[in-house]
């Protein structure tokens, strides 16, 4: 059983770890959040709009960040991948656009019509706002 996973963040846009040590790691499932622990069973989950955080090998910090929907996967080598179509972390949100995207998206919302994707994706947009301005609460004062 491995001490450490090893875990790799990617979205389409960068490369945000590759093979970190981690002690720990919690991710924001479909149906709620997984912990991932060394010697976690083999697992492969979609992950919804939320904040993906994780403990740096020897570290007692948790570092979080904003996520917009991916997936996870857990090999039995403790290889942890997280392929997500956004990630932020603190230094990357600035709480003024994210209260203005979340006002405005409720705006359309209310008085546009949208179909089920359209309506979703709304959806999903608000909760990555709320997410990253979560990170950036729990680093700073807001």
């Amino acid at each position: 059983m491995a001490m450490t996973l090893k875990l790799t963040i990617v979205t389409p846009e960068r490369r945000m770890l590759i093979n970190q040590s981690v002690d720990a790691l919690v991710v924001p499932a479909f149906k709620g959040e997984v912990n991932i622990l060394p010697g976690h069973a083999p697992l492969i989950t979609t992950l919804d709009t939320g904040v993906l955080k994780w403990k740096e090998a020897g570290s007692n910090d948790w570092t979080k960040a904003a996520l917009s929907w991916g997936y996870c996967q857990v090999g039995p080598s403790g290889l942890v991948s997280v392929l997500a179509d956004l990630v932020q972390l603190p230094g990357e949100v600035e709480f003024n656009q994210e209260t203005k995207v979340i006002a405005e998206t409720e705006a359309r919302m209310g008085t546009e019509q949208m179909d089920d994707y359209q309506w979703k994706a709304a959806q999903r947009e608000i909760a990555r706002a709320r997410a990253a301005i979560d990170i950036l609460a729990a680093t700073q004062k807001i």
